[in-house]
Formats: structure tokens, sequence, C-alpha cells
């Protein structure tokens, strides 16, 4: 059994993924559900390898047979018992064998795909979705700092850190958290408590870099702990959660997670609006496919920004000079450099390909009308554009709006 991916680990596959050159045999990308039944995902396997057979041929259905192969030997003996979303990347030995296994917390769609390189989509969504925070737990008789890592609590890391003062043990750690010196009901000990885990919380959060707080537990402890925040960690707060000491750690986490993925789409919808206001004001936005895909092949991107539901047609991409365009390409032969080498891309994939392959973050952003009226998909850019180039765009984009 391996162990769940963290973000850490995420982030630094999706920039893999993103770099995998295209070769003549298919990629299998593989995602799987696994939130009801540790065996759910057979069926749509079964399912989709059925289709997919009756498809390839040759080399490639020898391809496919060697990857469902993989996927399923892989299944069988290495799921975590809190494992609630698989993603596999295979690819078959005449393409130069590949196999890239992660496991998750949080869910993932039953979705299974054939291209000439990994769909990394739903990685990227759920990077975006579920991220990493700290929950400051806090009951009458207990407390804990946790770390939710795409949907998975751990406090094993924080006792644990060697680049933490050395004087803040996993010994002196634990046992300052212990029932012996948790008393809220002596104010003098509990206000030297809540400053002396507050320090803590606040060294813990700079090491780790992170940047979102939830408090949860008692309500009168948790509110206790919200007025003596200082200011750097009060603005990091996201919310207050409460909870009983008979409810279980499962399911406070599972109610601070609801709250932070809606959270993190509150902070998406402001994103979108920025992407606007800098397309209007300051010259540090583009919007529409082919702005956007010119910018990420510029490098000049900070921030990619697409809607949820955003979809293009085909584009094209020239295997010989790498030329890539968001029309529906007409003929195999690239304007480019003339060549026949046009083939078509689905172009959602190249944006987040180019993106991952420069490690620019990603925006992913529910119900948006304004930015699907601009075409679905923007960027916010490190350098202004010209004068003349944001007016061609404001005038063709921004009228509507």
């Amino acid at each position: 059994m391996t162990a769940l991916t963290t973000l850490d680990e995420l982030k630094q596959q999706i920039t893999l993924l993103a770099s995998v050159e295209e070769s003549e045999a298919p990629f299998i990308s593989c995602y799987l559900n696994l939130e009801d039944d540790a065996n759910s995902w057979r069926e749509t396997l079964n399912s989709r390898a059925l289709v997919l057979r009756r498809i390839l041929k040759g080399d490639d259905l020898n391809d496919l047979e060697y990857a469902l192969d993989k996927i399923e030997t892989w299944l069988s003996s290495n799921l975590h018992p809190e494992t609630k979303g698989v993603a596999i990347f295979v690819r078959g030995i005449f393409g130069g064998a590949f196999m890239l296994p992660m496991q998750f917390a949080a869910p993932l769609p039953n979705w299974i795909a054939i291209y000439p390189t990994p769909n990394i989509y739903h990685l990227v969504e759920l990077k975006d979705n579920y991220n990493r925070y700290i929950v400051l737990l806090a009951m009458p008789d207990y407390a804990r700092i946790l770390e939710v890592n795409l949907g998975a609590a751990t406090t094993a890391a924080w006792f644990n850190n060697a680049a933490l003062d050395q004087h803040i043990s996993s010994e002196r750690v634990a046992s300052e958290w212990s029932r012996s010196h948790y008393q809220i009901n002596q104010s003098h000990r509990g206000d030297k408590f809540l400053h002396e885990k507050i320090t803590v919380l606040k060294r813990l959060m700079s090491v780790g870099g992170h940047s979102h707080l939830i408090l949860a537990g008692d309500p009168e402890i948790s509110q206790q702990i919200r007025r003596a925040l200082p200011k750097e960690l009060a603005e990091k707060l996201v919310d207050v959660i409460p909870a009983a000491g008979r409810d279980k750690q499962a399911d406070v986490i599972m109610a601070t997670l609801s709250s932070f993925i809606k959270y993190e789409e509150q902070e998406s919808q402001t994103i979108a609006e920025r992407l606007i206001e800098e397309l209007r004001n300051h010259n540090l936005a583009v919007v529409g496919t082919t702005n956007t895909l010119d910018a990420l092949r510029w490098g000049e991107v900070d921030t990619l920004v697409m809607a949820s539901n955003y979809q293009h047609d085909p584009g094209w991409s020239c295997t010989h000079c790498q030329a890539i365009g968001s029309e529906v390409p007409e003929t195999a032969i690239c304007p480019q450099c003339g060549h026949c080498g046009v083939r078509p891309v689905d172009i959602r994939e190249t944006l987040l390909r180019l993106a991952g392959q420069h490690e620019c973050p990603v925006e992913i952003v529910e119900q948006s009308d304004a930015l699907m009226s601009l075409g679905g998909v923007g960027c916010l850019l490190r350098t202004r554009l010209d004068t003349q180039t944001n007016r061609q765009i404001l005038t063709t984009a921004v009228a509507g709006l």
C-alpha cells in the first residue's frame, strides 16, 4: 500500500505530466472515483476498456492491454484505506513505457481517455479546489494542529519538523497540548495556554508556508483563540467551525473542508473580477483562447484563469515546428513552416500543459458569466501589453460588458 499524494507531490507531478513529449503510442489517462466502494472503479474501467478495444488496432491495442494490466495490478495492491480518488497515467512499451499513479483523500470523476499526451485538467482542478490549510482543533481537554492536505488530515508532520526551533521538540509540543496543561477554565493558565499555542501555530504556518487557517472545536474556546490571534494570523483565518467533544475528528475535518472549498471558490471569483479589471484599466491581462495561448507561449503569464465549463473546438499543432493554433485545422499543411505535420489538439489541455511547463498557477472558476462572455479563459500578465494590442483586445472582448 502506498501513501496518499500530497499537494507538493501533486504540483511536481503536474509539471512532469505537462512536460511529457508526445509519441505515436496512445497515453492512457485514468481517473477513478472510489468514494462509495473501493471496487466501484472496476465497472468504469471494464466498460471503457470494452469501447477502446473496439477502436484501437495493432500496436495501439497491445499498448492498451499493457496499460490496463498495469492499472488493475496497481489498484489491486496499492490502495490506501482513505483513498477517494485515483489518477493513473500509463503508456505502453511501444511509445516508451511510462506509469505514474496517484491517490487522494479527495474525490475525482470517473473519466478515462486516450490522447497523445497525459490529460491533466482534473489534477489541476483538484489542486485548485482542495489545496491545503491548517486547522486548530480546540476542545476543553485537548487541542491539536492539523494540516489538511488535498482532503487528508495529519498531525505527525507538525511534531517532527526540523526547521522549527530546537526547543519546540515533539515531546514538548505533545505535552503542552495534553489535558494537564489545558485548563481554559483557569483564566491565568488559559491565557498563557492561548498565547503559547498561537506562538507555536504562527511558527508552524510560517515553516509550512501556509496561507489559510480554520479554527474548529468548542465555540467558546475558538472565540477566545480568534480574539487572541495576531494580525498576520487573523488575516489568514477562513472560518470558525463549531464542534462538540463527541464529534469524530474525521467529521470535523469534513466540515472544515466544505467551508474551505466555498472560500476557495470566492477567491476564484475575486481573481476573475481582477482579470477583467486589469484588462480594462492596466493592460495586465488578456482574455480569449488565442490571446491566452499566445501569452502562455511568450512566457509572460502570472496566472491562468479558466472557467470550469470552458470548452473550445480542436486547435492544431505542428509536429515539425511545434507551432500551435486555436482554430480548427483545415489541412495537414502547417501555415508556419509549410510541412505536412499538422494534427488536431485539445485546446483546453494545450493551455494547461503550457501553464504546467512554466509552473504557472491556474485558477478554475465556477459559474462566471463575465468570464464566459470573454471566451471562458484569460490570464493575468507579469508585464504590460503595448497600448495598441490591448486596445484591440478591449474592442473585441470587453465591449459587451
